[in-house]
């Protein structure tokens, strides 16, 4: 909530305050009517947009091009809460800048950073969890790998140090709409072994629920009752996957007696080591060459796409 609270006080100085309005690290507040009173302090003086910037987005992103000019990287560097909370409100910013901005803020912010192992290990660490990580405020996969390749292109850093970040990195680059989805194995719910690449269908849907996931038979009755649908499976248009990433118990096989014999089911502890999977449930369209067409859709975008695959070759964009 302190953090939430944080990252919308900065946002209303950079909206709406005027550029003679400054937060420093250390400064006094001023008056308890004025308008900053309640904004935090900072761990060096933070850009103020110009006036004659008419938008946030443009605000934001010029921000973000000068957030670190004051900084003093040798005492921010070396007081880890002070470049915690630096980091926060850079970051902060990325969700309402131009992505051309975010490119080259974070640029700037990497060559402040220099070369020492451990200081773009720090910002690694810093950008997971603000970006990547279950506690994030939000996601950002693009921002996130930037500040993952100087890690893995550093020559000084462990090999057993770039290999936790290595994995993120191949695991969001094959879950990219375009990627080739990777062919993961997984056991069926009669006990066989099989790989996704096994199935040459014009369509698939890979949906990942959870062994323990009371919600998910709702999905399943919508497609399974979904005409369209079912002749879209019924004439090898299209294989439905229903995967469990990870090891269900004793009652996972007759739960999945309900669902229809054409599809596929099973369950794989390994994908979740080469897909990302920190959204469940979840799923996965591809196309007849395993390339991800789109990703993490509702049960009625499914519907809708089943529509469009039944009545055109070509597929849109889920909305």
């Amino acid at each position: 909530m302190k953090q939430i609270f944080r990252t919308i006080s900065i946002l209303a100085v950079v909206a709406c305050f005027s550029s003679s309005v400054a937060l420093s690290s250390g400064q006094e507040q001023g008056d308890a009517g004025s308008a900053t009173s309640n904004v935090p302090t900072t761990p060096f003086e933070y850009p103020m947009a110009p006036d004659s910037l008419p938008t946030l987005q443009a605000r934001t992103s010029y921000v973000m091009m000068h957030f670190w000019d004051a900084a003093d990287m040798n005492k921010i560097l070396s007081d880890t809460a002070k470049f915690n909370q630096a980091f926060h409100d850079f970051v902060s910013f990325i969700p309402y800048s131009y992505a051309d901005s975010i490119k080259k803020s974070i640029s700037i912010l990497v060559e402040k950073m220099g070369e020492k192992p451990e200081h773009l290990l720090r910002m690694a660490r810093r950008a997971e969890a603000e970006m990547y990580g279950p506690e994030a405020d939000f996601w950002s996969e693009a921002s996130y790998l930037m500040f993952l390749r100087p890690v893995l292109n550093n020559k000084k850093i462990k090999n057993k140090d770039k290999e936790y970040y290595l994995t993120q990195v191949k695991k969001l680059n094959s879950s990219q709409i375009g990627a080739t989805f990777p062919s993961f194995p997984y056991t069926t719910r009669h006990g066989a072994g099989h790989n996704l690449y096994e199935y040459n269908t014009k369509y698939k849907y890979v949906l990942f629920h959870p062994s323990d996931c009371s919600d998910c038979s709702l999905t399943r009755l919508r497609l399974e009752a979904d005409g369209v649908t079912s002749m879209l499976t019924e004439d090898n248009r299209l294989k439905i996957f229903v995967i469990a990433p990870d090891k269900p118990g004793s009652g996972w096989n007759a739960a999945m007696e309900n669902y229809p014999y054409s599809w596929e089911i099973g369950y794989s502890p390994k994908a979740a080591d080469m897909v990302d999977l920190r959204v469940l449930p979840t799923v996965y369209v591809l196309d007849e060459n395993n390339k991800i067409i789109d990703r993490n859709l509702t049960v009625d975008q499914l519907l809708a796409l089943s529509a469009a695959i039944y009545s055109t070759p070509t597929v849109p964009v889920a909305e």
